[in-house]
């Protein structure tokens, strides 16, 4: 494909028909895979450039996120923009390419991203919450009601140092999706390490993340949520449940859960010993079909052993048919999963910085804790980097005829390339 330099200081528009009838980005899988994020509404998006680290005014993160038209936002700059206040996303067709960032890429601190719209794609961020807030808040928010929350996709992301949840998903609508980011050590600071949870939303797809030395919700779904997939996760080191279903909502709606191909790989502390949890009190409405799950257990003189649901009170909420429709997904044999993951989940999976490579070494080796303050384990990086984006002739055209357009599959390069040899791990 033809490139071209561009360095822009604004915005670039470029005319030509909309597109429609495509998936997300190639490869996207899950409910929202056919959402068309910045593509989605009835105009162009326009490219708009992050070029500094400031939280707020011209050029920043923030100014890029509060556009009210659609936008694609790329980076020519990479480092650790530390917010004073949350950004609240109300504005919807936004795509964030942090992979155009050069390395060591974009990471959030102190304050939430929050997102209270629909057709977002976040891709190759990194959220780092940490303790400056004093509150108990998320990394990524997904929240507001299910009109306004749809098509919403965190893909390829790297998010920890949460105080609440890393990731919260709270009154979604459909086509929520988290696939192949890394979920790990949200803080225990207020008693509350926690990966993932997805509560009262309609469509929830959770697909090939690695959850790392979080206590608990590895995910969690509960509450009215109506339909989810929980699909080719890796827990290590969790203590009190990996991957949990739990309590009702107020409308007491059952649930509709497939867990497929799942792999938890405790630590030496663990209490917990199953790969699934199911809260005495879920609705009885509800229907959960398990499939290719599997443990490895690693407790002090015990050999390992496949004991995989822990259902206390015993709720008949088990069944051997699929209850609900698959969306679009890739399935892995869980054997393979580790592989995959560690080769493939988080921000520049080809080119991660230390402190992904940290995590990711952890895994490997069977090592590492649950923290309560990021200094722990040396906190953030902060090294900061600046580039000129080249993008390629006619953005919004097909030259290809595929479908996506040359942005979008120059974007979607930029995360693929490399990711069959990162880091040189062998396994």
């Amino acid at each position: 494909m033809p490139m071209v330099k561009l360095q822009l200081l604004g915005f670039l528009l470029i005319s030509c028909l909309t597109i429609s009838g495509q998936s997300l980005f190639p490869g996207a899988e899950g409910y929202g895979a056919f959402g068309r994020g910045a593509y989605g509404g009835d105009r162009l998006p326009q490219l708009v450039v992050v070029s500094n680290l400031n939280d707020t005014g011209p050029g920043s993160l923030r100014a890029a996120l509060n556009k009210d038209f659609p936008r694609i936002i790329v980076f020519e700059v990479a480092g650790v923009i530390e917010l004073k206040r949350r950004i609240r996303v109300l504005s919807p067709y936004v795509m964030v390419a942090g992979q155009t960032a050069p390395y060591p890429g974009i990471t959030i601190k102190n304050w939430s991203l929050s997102l209270g719209t629909h057709d977002v794609l976040i891709q190759c961020v990194k959220v780092r919450t940490g303790l400056e807030s004093g509150r108990q808040i998320d990394g990524i928010n997904i929240a507001d009601n299910p009109q306004k929350v749809y098509n919403v996709m965190i893909d390829h992301c790297s998010v920890s140092w949460g105080l609440d949840e890393n990731i919260g998903v709270l009154k979604g609508g459909k086509g929520i999706c988290i696939s192949h980011c890394i979920i790990a050590e949200a803080l225990d600071y207020f008693d509350h390490s926690c990966g993932l949870l997805a509560m009262d939303t309609e469509e929830i797809s959770i697909i090939k993340n690695l959850f790392i030395h979080n206590s608990d919700r590895n995910p969690l779904v509960r509450g009215d949520t109506k339909k989810a997939i929980v699909v080719n996760n890796l827990v290590y080191n969790c203590d009190s449940h990996a991957i949990y279903f739990g309590t009702p909502g107020q409308q007491r709606k059952g649930m509709q859960i497939a867990a497929l191909n799942n792999f938890y790989e405790p630590g030496a502390e663990n209490r917990n010993q199953y790969i699934i949890s199911i809260s005495p009190e879920i609705v009885l409405q509800s229907k959960i079909f398990l499939d290719g799950n599997m443990t490895g257990h690693y407790f002090a003189g015990k050999p390992s052993h496949r004991v995989l649901v822990h259902n206390p009170g015993k709720r008949t909420v088990i069944t051997n048919k699929v209850p609900l429709k698959y969306p679009e997904f890739n399935l892995i044999e869980v054997q393979e999963i580790e592989k995959y993951l560690l080769k493939n989940c988080g921000a520049f999976p080809n080119q991660r910085d230390p402190i992904d490579n940290r995590l990711i070494a952890e895994m490997i080796n069977r090592k590492g804790k649950r923290i309560v303050n990021p200094q722990e384990v040396g906190g953030w990086d902060m090294t900061t980097n600046n580039h000129v984006l080249d993008f390629p002739v006619n953005l919004h055209a097909d030259d290809d005829e595929d479908g996506f357009t040359n942005l979008e599959e120059w974007l979607n390069a930029l995360i693929n390339k490399g990711c069959d040899s990162v880091n040189s791990f062998s396994f």
